[in-house]
């Protein structure tokens, strides 16, 4: 016990000792400043370098810092902008240190990007060009370079910055942004949209089409118009509308630049429901044509269970004459059908061009991944009673073990509903699952039924 007691109070000494010096070092530091003191320049910045970052230049952190060069700042001052730039999400990791002299102050940030950013994209702010609009945010927010932190506040001062441009812009419309994520829940973009503005599509042009594709352009332009505009919306059109008029007249490589909307005044503007005036927007769709290519020939490969010739008249294609990718594509369908009906349910076809830039020509190869005969398994009916489902199972054809047609169901329901009560209404949802590991077909038919209207 007397030991313990000794080791405590020497622990005490010591501790005492030290303050006691520290102290002593503080007075004698004060003395020596207030006998010399620092001028007033010592504390204008003269320079902020930053290094680690590989994103962000050291302007651009300097200036996020809230201390450019030429602010009299001091410790608490430095401390508050590593803090600022530590809550943007940019950074995983900020040290500063500084340096006083008669000249002034230099202040250096060591930096760590952090890991994960995602794109920021801008739905329908048709009042400002993209590149205007991305240049504005950067000079308001340094460090936004087109992408942003998934998380922290930059996000936020972004949508801040739009919010303020609309207001300067006298459009009553409010900022909202979504992180939006893939299929896998992956994050895979910041959006940012307007509510509270109608924008409606007065009229689409087609810069870079020839004479003889803009008929087919303009008919499908007139399904947008006075739609209500999006980016995706205008993405999706350009996809499912526009490329594919290209692609079934032989332009395979056609490709349209961003759709890019200007704000117009049609002598015919309506108002939107709360009696504000509507935006209208003439879009542009930027095409480039490409080559019309000509079709040379097609080989198939990979297809044992089913010949080519049996294949063969499928193919709608004729040498010589102009490529239709659009055509392919639903005589491959027919195809992978007749895959289907014989048992190979998880056949697929790869379409390999080979192409002759010079000629303008395109050879395809055709390959066949076939996979095995799958057959029939195990046939579910939901929502039934049992008379009914007697009815119904005794008209299905497909025996387990038989091998498994695809297409058998599409045959198979209308037949069914006619045996089902005609005083009801009759909804059938089907899931039909391939089981890879016995090779069979499990087929599970959910019936509703409620009372017709």
């Amino acid at each position: 016990m007397n030991g313990l007691l000794s080791r405590l109070w020497l622990q005490f000494l010591l501790g005492y000792c030290l303050a006691a010096l520290l102290s002593s070092a503080g007075l004698a530091q004060a003395a020596s400043a207030g006998s010399q003191p620092m001028p007033a320049t010592a504390y204008k910045l003269i320079s902020v370098t930053v290094s680690g970052s590989k994103r962000f230049t050291s302007d651009e952190v300097a200036a996020a810092s809230g201390l450019p060069v030429g602010t009299i700042a001091h410790d608490e001052d430095f401390k508050k902008a590593a803090r600022q730039l530590g809550d943007s999400g940019a950074f995983s990791d900020i040290n500063f240190a500084y340096t006083y002299s008669a000249e002034g102050t230099k202040l250096e940030f060591h930096v760590t990007d952090a890991d994960k950013f995602a794109p920021a994209r801008f739905a329908d702010f048709v009042w400002f060009p993209e590149d205007e609009l991305r240049r504005a945010i950067h000079e308001r927010v340094p460090l936004f370079n087109g992408e942003l932190p998934v998380n922290g506040r930059l996000a936020g001062e972004v949508s801040d910055v739009l919010q303020a441009m609309l207001v300067e812009k006298g459009i009553p419309g409010d900022v909202q942004y979504q992180r939006a994520s893939d299929k896998n829940g992956q994050l895979e973009s910041i959006d940012y949209s307007v509510i509270g503005v109608s924008i409606r599509i007065h009229h689409a042009e087609f810069p870079g089409a020839g004479a003889a594709e803009l008929p087919a352009l303009q008919a499908a332009a007139g399904r947008l118009t006075d739609r209500e505009y999006s980016r995706d919306y205008m993405g999706n059109f350009v996809e499912h509308s526009l490329l594919p008029i290209f692609r079934e007249r032989g332009f395979l490589k056609a490709s349209c630049g961003t759709p890019q909307p200007k704000v117009v005044t049609p002598a015919n503007a309506e108002l939107d429901s709360n009696q504000r005036p509507r935006t209208y927007v003439d879009v542009t769709f930027p095409v480039t044509p490409g080559s019309q290519y000509k079709l040379t020939g097609w080989q198939w490969i990979g297809n044992q269970g089913i010949a080519t010739p049996m294949l063969q008249p499928l193919i709608h294609a004729k040498v010589g004459e102009i490529a239709n990718t659009i055509q392919l594509a639903d005589d491959l369908h027919s195809v992978q059908e007749l895959y289907g009906s014989l048992g190979y349910v998880t056949a697929n076809i790869k379409v390999d061009a080979n192409f002759d830039e010079t000629a303008a020509t395109v050879a395809y190869l055709l390959r066949v991944t076939e996979g095995p005969v799958y057959h029939m398994g195990d046939l579910e009916f939901r929502g039934l009673d049992n008379s009914l489902e007697a009815r119904l199972r005794a008209a299905w054809k497909l025996r387990p073990g038989d091998v498994y047609d695809a297409s058998y169901l599409n045959q198979y329901l209308p037949l069914a509903r006619k045996l089902l009560p005609a005083t009801l209404d009759w909804d059938v949802t089907s899931h039909v699952t391939a089981i890879t590991v016995n090779k069979t077909v499990d087929v599970d038919l959910q019936y509703t039924a409620k009372a017709p209207r």
